[in-house]
């Protein structure tokens, strides 16, 4: 079954799954779901490398990662920085 996710943060997934259709970016469906919760409920979520500023998976986003998926079919990719920059320019 994995890891409880609170009810406004699967509430807020389902709302950013309706309008990011084409979105296979995990970073991209994370950075929209943390801008409609409350601070307190973000620090479920990992934060990225202090030096290399990649991003990482903590269980409670890969939970979110395989709800997400249950949800609409699409399997989000966790993208290197590079790779990021080199689809959706500088971030």
């Amino acid at each position: 079954m994995g890891q409880e996710i609170p009810k406004e943060i699967a509430d807020q997934l389902k709302i950013v799954a309706a309008y990011a259709v084409n979105c296979d970016d995990w970073v991209t469906i994370k950075k929209e779901v943390m801008r409609a919760i409350p601070p307190t409920l973000r620090k479920n979520f990992s934060t990225r490398h202090p030096k290399t500023k990649e991003q990482w998976l903590n269980p409670f986003e890969v939970r979110l990662i395989e709800i997400y998926q249950d949800m609409t079919g699409t399997q989000l990719v966790l993208r290197s920085l590079a790779e990021r920059r080199e689809l959706f320019g500088p971030l």
